[in-house]
Order: C-alpha cells, then sequence, then structure tokens
C-alpha cells in the first residue's frame, strides 16, 4: 500500500540525480506539503465514530458529607443498537447511600444516539474511592442478518469520588482557639420591669382564656374509621396494574418488567401458600404446589409454568416477544383471580402497594 508519505523517498532520490540546487529547493517543498497534509489526513481518522461508545460523568469530583452527588453513565450508539440501562450501585454500597436513578430523553448527536443513565447518592463516610468500570449491556443487529440481534457489553471508564468531613477542609488549621466573650456593662433591668410585667400579665391571661374555652366548649372526639387491610389479590392486582402503567416492555425494557413481575407473582404466592416464596427457588415453590390439595390442576399447572418462564428471562436474558410478555402479564392475573382466597384473616397481609 502506498501513499504520499511513501512516494516522497523516491521522487526526491529522482531529483538529487539531476541537480543539487533543484534537489534542496524541492526538498523543503515537499517537506511543507507533508507538513499541510499530516493535520488533514489526522482529523479524517478522528472523524470516525465507534458504532457505541460510553463515558461517565460526575457533577463533584470533592464532596463533603452529606452532599448529593449524581454519577452519570452516557451511552452513544447507531440505530439499531439497543442499551439495557447499567446498575453501578453495587460500587457505591460503601460510603454512598442511594438516592434515585433515571434515564433522561435520548438525543441525537452527531447523527448518533445519546442515552444518559443517572443515579444519585448522598456521601455519608469520609475517604478516597476509586469507581471501577461498569458493564453496559446491549443488543445489536447481527452483520450477516440485521433481523437477528446479538448481545454485547461495553465497559463505561472508572471515576473517582473524594469525600472529605464538613468539620475541617483542606488549608484550614486544626488548633483553633475560640475568642474570649465580649464583657458588657450589664443590662439594666429597672428600665425594663414594667414592660416585663406587662408581658407575664398578658401571657397569664391568654392562658386564661384558653382554658375558660376548653372548659366550657364541649365538643366531640371526631370518630376515626381505620383503612381496612389489603387481601393478597388486591394488592397483587393492584401491583400489576401499576407495572403496565409503566410501560417497561413497550420501550423495550423486558428484563426489569420481568423482574417486577416475578417478584409481584411470588408474594402473592408466598401469602397464599404461607412460605417464604421469595427466598425460596422455583424448585421448591414447584414441589410445594404439587402438595398443596387446595389448589386445582389448572392452577398448579400455571403456577408450573409461569415461575420457570420469568426466571428465563430474569437470569438467563432469553429473548421474548412483546404479545408473548403480555400473555404472561395476562396468565399471572387469572392465576390471581381464581385462587383468590376467602374474606378471612388467614390470608390478610400488610404488605405496602407502591403509590
Amino acid at each position: 500500500m502506498s501513499g504520499p508519505a511513501q512516494d516522497v523517498p523516491i521522487v526526491m532520490s529522482v531529483m538529487k540525480s539531476f541537480s543539487p540546487t533543484l534537489f534542496n529547493r524541492w526538498k523543503i517543498l515537499l517537506a511543507g506539503m507533508a507538513l499541510c497534509l499530516a493535520p488533514l489526513i489526522a482529523s479524517a481518522d478522528t472523524n470516525i465514530l465507534p458504532p457505541i461508545s460510553a463515558e461517565t460523568q460526575i457533577n463533584q469530583r470533592q464532596v463533603t458529607i452529606g452532599d448529593v452527588v449524581t454519577y452519570s453513565i452516557i451511552v452513544r450508539h447507531e440505530s439499531g443498537i439497543h442499551v439495557l440501562p447499567p446498575d453501578p450501585t453495587a460500587h457505591f454500597e460503601n460510603g454512598f447511600e442511594y438516592i434515585d436513578r433515571g434515564t433522561s430523553e435520548p438525543r441525537d448527536v452527531k447523527g448518533q444516539q445519546e442515552e444518559t443513565f443517572w443515579f444519585k447518592f448522598r456521601a455519608d463516610a469520609v475517604g478516597f474511592y476509586n469507581l471501577p468500570k461498569v458493564p453496559v449491556e446491549f443488543t445489536a443487529p447481527a452483520p450477516d442478518d440485521t433481523s437477528q440481534q446479538i448481545p454485547g457489553i461495553l465497559q463505561a471508564p472508572e471515576a473517582v469520588i473524594e469525600i472529605r468531613s464538613v468539620l475541617f477542609q483542606d488549608g484550614e488549621p486544626k488548633d483553633i482557639k475560640d475568642i474570649k466573650p465580649i464583657i458588657g456593662a450589664g443590662l439594666d433591668w429597672q428600665r425594663y420591669l414594667k414592660w416585663i410585667v406587662l408581658c407575664l400579665a398578658a401571657l397569664a391571661a391568654v392562658a386564661g382564656f384558653f382554658w375558660w374555652f376548653k372548659q366550657t366548649k364541649k365538643t366531640s372526639a371526631p370518630v376515626s374509621i381505620p383503612a381496612p387491610d389489603l387481601k393478597p389479590h388486591e394488592i397483587a392486582l393492584t401491583e400489576l396494574e401499576q407495572l403496565m402503567a409503566r410501560k417497561l416492555i413497550e420501550e423495550g425494557h423486558f428484563r426489569e418488567h420481568y423482574f417486577e413481575l416475578s417478584e409481584i407473582f411470588r408474594r402473592y404466592l408466598g401469602s397464599l401458600l404461607s412460605i417464604p416464596a421469595l427466598d425460596w427457588t422455583t424448585e421448591e415453590i414447584g414441589a410445594y404446589v404439587s402438595r398443596y390439595s387446595d389448589l386445582n390442576t389448572d392452577s398448579k399447572q400455571a403456577i408450573f409454568s409461569l415461575l420457570p418462564a420469568t426466571d428465563q428471562i430474569k437470569f438467563a436474558k432469553a429473548r421474548v416477544e412483546l404479545q408473548t410478555a403480555l400473555h404472561h402479564v395476562e396468565a399471572i392475573r387469572d392465576v390471581i383471580r381464581v385462587t383468590t382466597p376467602e374474606m378471612t384473616s388467614k390470608f390478610q397481609v400488610k404488605s405496602p402497594v407502591t403509590a
């Protein structure tokens, strides 16, 4: 492969064979041309953007105890690439308290889509923290068949945060002693004695009026009606409605959707069967359900199929179609309706419902 840099020595050797003076002039001319072309060649190479890239941003590199830190992962990618929301909270377990997370609206930057995933943490412990690289999962069209999606992982760069104490900042002396109090001439109490007596008399009058008002006015205490306890099936159906209102599967966030769907289903099974379903494995729940006599065969079969289906997408990251995901939600809703317990205290639960 040849180019301007490889052809220069050949031209120079030919010119040198004709005349030394002419050679020196052409040597200077060619060197100047090479210096002018070098920035153009370098800029042409740097204008090529990778299909997907990530960077890390922190709003403050040095904070004090109690400050809120905003940590952002900015991903730029070509159209057709779908990015899963990263989760850097494991890197903030020590020294930070998780507050909130979110995703900014995508925007077009140099022909690519830019997505920003931000996370807010509160600084809790003094120290110097090196935050490691955070994996960012994505799927991209296959080169030989764009209708197929292939998974990939991108590493967001490292970050550094320093948390300082609010007592002493850098450069402040640590041996500060308080100054002596100002010595005054004392207060002339006789000048203010009349006003003090009048204020005390007014306070006594106000206190007497309120005492008389409480003694003479008879009011009945308001009757408070306690809110009824929600039943497990009411909680589960409400949580399903809230999950569908977030439209995670419509936006392509299938894994996050199935994590919450599995939690709702397992909480309901735990209340229905009086077992720790959130802590048990799918096999343990299935074995218990197979011995549970109060469930009919259709309900058991539905539970046996729905638990592994949700696990496969949560942990194995299996692909799922939108219609299949909607079918799973409706199937879980049907199981809840069919197995709705009677209105007895046996099945009542104090699980909160997220507003």
